[in-house]
């Protein structure tokens, strides 16, 4: 008896491992299919930025992370930020980065309500928050493409619909509050001038920003000279470069998925792998979200409606985003480059064209399944809603600009509608390192 079952077990033992981790994780797949699925695992290393000699600099990620939490330099609320619970009418210091990336919730909005699009400072945002996490792996930024590097967001400081701050109040701001590390880590050193008591003090007056128009009379900015001008916006590129570096360690990598592209049949469940085999095949996904980050880069027309809470009526994607790209004095070709030659090529040769009207950048899928609502209007709440739309080939109306010819009905079944989803949803990797998700600003 004792023999007996010391066999069974074995048997047993042996039977586990040949439906688990030692057998083939892609029975049932075609050669082709395997091949597809494969090109989607696993993430790879973080891009260089040529752009930025900071980004992968310890130190600058450190103060980045600093930066990204710092609220003080942020101007007054609206009404929109009391809305969404920033403060009171009027005040100051009370928005940051983390205010619409919110570190605790994979560096989306949750904050908001509703969420579809962020109430920032003084103002809404016209799209729904994108997550950070693993956003270095994207070729543009913005849901529009409408930056060219990372380091270039950090420059925003100003719009009303994010901080509503000044470039003068965040120069003054690093001095009084990180004047020690950011001298150790970037050059030239902060110029003593920033402090209040200096006796040339008035040369960086407490706030101020460039006009908006030609037509506007001068402020404290533009009686400044050209030097002085440089240097606080050599603090406001430095600020944007320190804060990219620290978005470069936000990537989340081995998910379930990842596990069993590697030979681990159980990673996943069977509906998963069902929907793997959908995500190639009959629905297509692959066709735009390829890649390991599951994005071709690339802008296309979904026939999503702009409707929606503080959604804007009209938004032209892509084709609106081209020329602020070319006139960004802090884009990759710009002065505050650190290989403006690379920069330009990146930037060289794009023109307007009509058919990227409502266009938008291929969402990556890692993590999606945290990051609801979905799509660049926040128009849908669950992934369940998001594989709908798809079925349908998109709306027909509510938008700008000719859908994408790759939209059209899939036909997919409710069975199947749910393995699609069951597969998204096996995309979700390890969360982002508790060390990472800490606000550090100084007090």
């Amino acid at each position: 008896m004792r023999t007996s079952r010391f066999w069974r077990a074995v048997v047993l033992s042996s039977t586990a491992v040949a439906c688990g981790k030692g057998s083939d994780p892609f029975s049932g797949f075609t050669a082709a299919e395997v091949q597809q699925i494969k090109s989607l695992s696993p993430l790879p290393t973080v891009p260089a930025d040529p752009t930025n000699r900071y980004g992968d600099n310890a130190a600058a990620a450190a103060l980045g992370q600093r930066f990204f939490f710092e609220k003080a330099y942020s101007g007054p609320l609206g009404p929109s930020g009391v809305s969404g619970g920033l403060g009171t009418l009027g005040q100051v210091g009370r928005v940051s980065c983390a205010s619409c990336h919110m570190s605790q919730s994979w560096f989306i909005d949750t904050r908001s309500n509703p969420n579809n699009v962020s109430s920032g400072a003084n103002g809404f945002q016209s799209r729904n928050t994108p997550s950070l996490v693993n956003n270095m792996f994207y070729t543009w930024f913005n849901h529009n493409g409408g930056r060219d590097t990372q380091w270039i967001a950090g420059t925003s400081v100003e719009g009303a619909s994010s901080t509503n701050g000044t470039r003068l109040t965040l120069a003054h701001r690093v001095f009084d509050a990180y004047r020690t590390e950011y001298d150790a880590t970037f050059t030239p050193r902060l110029d003593p001038a920033l402090d209040p008591n200096a006796p040339d003090a008035a040369r960086f007056p407490p706030s101020g920003r460039p006009k908006a128009r030609p037509s506007d009379p001068d402020g404290p900015w533009e009686r400044m000279t050209p030097a002085d001008q440089l240097v606080v916006n050599t603090i406001l590129a430095n600020f944007g470069k320190a804060t990219e570096a620290y978005e470069r360690l936000l990537v989340s990598r081995n998910a379930p998925f990842d596990h069993f592209v590697a030979g681990d049949a159980t990673a996943i469940t069977d509906g998963a792998k069902r929907g793997a085999k959908l995500f190639v095949g009959k629905a297509g996904c692959i066709a735009c979200h390829s890649g390991p980050a599951f994005t071709d880069n690339r802008f296309h027309n979904l026939g999503v409606p702009q409707v929606g809470p503080n959604v804007p009526p009209v938004d032209e994607g892509r084709f609106a985003a081209l020329p602020g790209l070319s006139t960004n004095p802090f884009s990759g070709a710009g002065r505050f480059s650190d290989d403006p030659v690379a920069g330009q090529a990146k930037l060289s040769g794009l023109t307007q064209n009509p058919a990227d009207t409502g266009s938008f950048r291929t969402a990556g899928l890692r993590n999606i399944a945290q990051t609801a609502p979905f799509m660049h209007t926040g128009a849908f709440a669950t992934l369940a809603d998001v594989v709908e739309f798809y079925d349908r080939g998109g709306d027909s109306s509510g938008f700008v600009g000719t859908k994408d010819s790759l939209m059209v009905p899939l036909g997919l079944t409710s069975s199947e509608k749910s393995d699609l989803v069951a597969f998204l949803e096996a995309l979700t990797g390890d969360p982002i390192p508790n060390r990472l998700v800490q606000d550090t600003s100084a007090p």
